[in-house]
């Protein structure tokens, strides 16, 4: 396995971090945020890319998928952190799949906005924008 999610973190951390708190940025799901903004980034797959895959008995490239999930109290705090993770994202050589609104239905005075990506890394830990 291609293993690039820590290194994938913390640099998108750096990009928000003036916008969220460390404590309120996780690599895994959280179901009841208990500050705001909250968000989180998780390694939701990676798979070998056999359209590149040779005769050697290792993964030399990946395809990810990654998910960006921000919480706020209003709407234009949520966009303002989604625009810093989004930049930090594309920047690194993400492609943007998916982003929206989600309705929070248990609870609508906290806005969600969910965005997916995916790129393809090497076994150098080098990321190549997917189309």
């Amino acid at each position: 396995m291609i293993d690039v999610e820590d290194a994938v973190f913390d640099a998108v951390y750096r990009s928000v971090s003036k916008l969220v708190p460390k404590d309120c940025f996780k690599s895994v799901y959280v179901p009841n945020p208990s500050k705001f903004p909250f968000a989180t980034l998780m390694e939701m797959d990676n798979i070998t890319d056999t359209a590149h895959q040779s005769n050697v008995q290792r993964d030399e490239y990946a395809i990810l998928t990654y998910e960006a999930n921000v919480y706020a109290t209003n709407k234009s705090g949520c966009r303002n952190v989604m625009n810093a993770l989004d930049k930090a994202m594309i920047h690194l050589g993400f492609t943007r799949t998916f982003m929206q609104f989600i309705p929070n239905l248990a609870d609508n005075t906290i806005f969600r906005y969910t965005a997916r990506y995916r790129a393809v890394a090497d076994d150098n830990n080098v990321i190549y924008r997917h189309s």
